[in-house]
């Protein structure tokens, strides 16, 4: 069967170690779990930004944020470096898409610079602007009252004893129905009709504000899972004292602390309401697919923008230190025409833009940096051979570059201003014990060489930071 068209479901902060199809036993997704028995999982995919604005520029210009120029969250770009906005001359696979015949549809969260819209890249679709979590907006408040509740109100909230008072989840008031997810879902389900109706190939984003924190979510997920069932990551309470003093004080600033187990385990029983809430979302919208007649035709991507940390080495959110919890994502493509089980190669977002370009008979343009995913997913080709990963970080709520190379086995991450470090994955794949003082340099120096030459060819600006030091 053909790909005539393609859906795209992205995760908001989605860890891959948070699906059962990736190893986990306690939360539900059986219906990311069938997209995963339908097709391909691959179990090396990263990230090349482990923040929101610069990993969305990514997947929708197929540059790296280098490139594009969105190296930040844009409402921190202001004040910390880089674009606010992608260039206008910065093309959108959308854009190629629209103009060979494809409707499109952006759904949800766009989170791409200060003024740059959906509809500016080809789109159809709702604007959420900035982060865009819509409990305000225009358009679900109209939702909400169809369905006869007044708004998005939470109750029952869990809140940090810092003085931020950092939010960590709430129980939304109202039916399933009146939950951000579901109003996603009913959007995408809209357009699904709409386009199936017309005949022509169709592509529709559907981009979920979750399951990133804070989890404001309605009964009964927010009491599905029993936080004595779910352990605590083996790295939570881990030892930072040979890491790199900016990670430690990262936790500082959110107080986190108080954490315990018993305070992370509730946490997660939360967050994995969250999970399994989406999870069924992605089940009504294969269903209305299935429904339109359109399932067979349509090649299916399930991603996220990158991982989260959830109670890992203390800390929250993201944005600190370039950990596989924040860097390594879910990555699953579903089609009849697709290879099913595992794939361990290297891929990542980047791989994204061309994937969908080549589904869609359309020329993969030159400046694109990754490659199409579709000849390993066919089983007509392989992924190109990429023996490691190698990625860039600039911070998030505090300015930090760091770089990072990172092969099958071992992990080196280079910091400019503090100690860098070096994980043995085979044996310590938690990365708790950093081995950059004690293992002999020459173990250490063909990732500083790999870097070196990385820094070199594409002009990374870090080059001043480094010369004489890396």
């Amino acid at each position: 069967m053909p790909i005539r068209n393609v859906l795209f479901l992205l995760a908001d902060q989605h860890r891959s170690d948070c699906i059962g199809a990736y190893g986990n036993k306690v939360v539900s997704t059986s219906n990311i779990d069938a997209l995963a028995a339908r097709g391909t999982r691959f179990t090396h995919a990263f990230t090349p930004a482990a923040i929101c604005t610069p990993a969305r520029a990514c997947i929708q210009t197929g540059l790296s944020p280098r490139k594009h120029g969105l190296i930040l969250n844009w409402e921190f770009n202001k004040f910390r470096g880089g674009l606010l906005n992608l260039p206008p001359e910065t093309r959108g696979f959308s854009q190629d898409l629209s103009a060979a015949g494809w409707q499109c549809a952006h759904v949800g969260k766009w989170h791409i610079g200060d003024t740059n819209r959906p509809a500016d890249y080809g789109y159809e679709g709702e604007y959420y602007p900035g982060y865009g979590f819509p409990d305000t907006h225009a358009h679900y408040q109209a939702y909400l009252r169809g369905l006869g509740v007044s708004g998005f109100n939470v109750t029952d909230k869990c809140e940090s004893p810092s003085a931020e008072s950092v939010l960590y989840y709430a129980r939304q008031e109202g039916p399933p129905e009146a939950s951000v997810p579901h109003y996603l879902a009913h959007q995408t389900v809209e357009k699904i009709e709409k386009y199936s109706a017309t005949g022509k190939p169709f592509f529709i984003s559907c981009n979920f504000w979750g399951p990133h924190a804070p989890f404001r979510i309605p009964a009964p997920y927010f009491d599905m899972y029993d936080p004595k069932s779910i352990d605590p990551w083996p790295n939570w309470d881990s030892d930072l004292s040979e890491k790199p003093y900016v990670i430690r004080r990262q936790g500082e600033r959110f107080q986190t602390g108080w954490f315990t187990a018993d305070v992370l385990r509730d946490l997660l029983a939360k967050h994995y309401g969250y999970v399994t809430l989406i999870d069924e979302q992605i089940g009504r919208i294969i269903a209305a697919l299935r429904a339109a007649g359109q399932l067979e035709n349509t090649m299916i991507i399930y991603a996220a923008d990158h991982g989260s940390a959830d109670g890992a080495f203390r800390m929250w959110d993201k944005g600190f230190g370039m950990y596989d919890n924040q860097w390594r994502i879910p990555l699953i493509a579903a089609h009849d025409s697709f290879r099913r089980g595992v794939n361990d190669d290297f891929v990542g977002l980047l791989d994204l833009a061309p994937t969908f370009l080549q589904a869609a008979g359309c020329a993969i343009r030159p400046e694109l940096e990754g490659a199409s995913l579709l000849p390993a997913l066919q089983g007509t080709g392989s992924v190109p051979p990429r023996d490691a990963i190698i990625a860039e970080a600039f911070g998030h709520q505090i300015p930090y570059w760091q770089r990072m190379v990172r092969t099958k086995d071992a992990k080196y991450i280079y910091n400019p201003v503090d100690r860098d470090e070096f994980y043995d994955l085979r044996e310590d794949p938690w990365e708790m014990r950093n081995l950059v003082d004690h293992v002999p340099a020459d173990r250490v120096e063909p990732f500083k060489a790999r870097l070196r030459k990385h820094i070199d060819s594409t002009g990374d600006q870090i080059r001043s930071m480094a010369k004489g030091v890396l």
